[in-house]
């Protein structure tokens, strides 16, 4: 299996959703600005609630980054 590099718009978004995740992280444990609303689903709190969407974005950031690796053209 050969290495192809991911295009430039792959690598800015993972990037983007990346940040995104880490920034929401680091808001909800060093509450620095307060900017998140106060959501809360299925019996989670808010603050597990925001750690779990900042989870799955990280997670989405990095699934994306590895495709655009494996598939040529993404």
């Amino acid at each position: 299996m050969s290495w192809t590099p991911p295009s430039k718009f792959t690598v800015i978004l993972s990037f983007l959703l990346l940040v995104g995740g880490f920034y929401i992280l680091i808001e909800l444990f060093f509450n620095l600005t307060g900017v998140l609303p106060v959501i809360g689903f299925a019996g989670f709190t808010n603050t597990e609630s925001w750690a779990i969407i900042a989870l799955a974005i990280i997670f989405f950031s990095w699934i994306l980054f590895y495709l655009g690796v494996q598939l040529k053209g993404l």
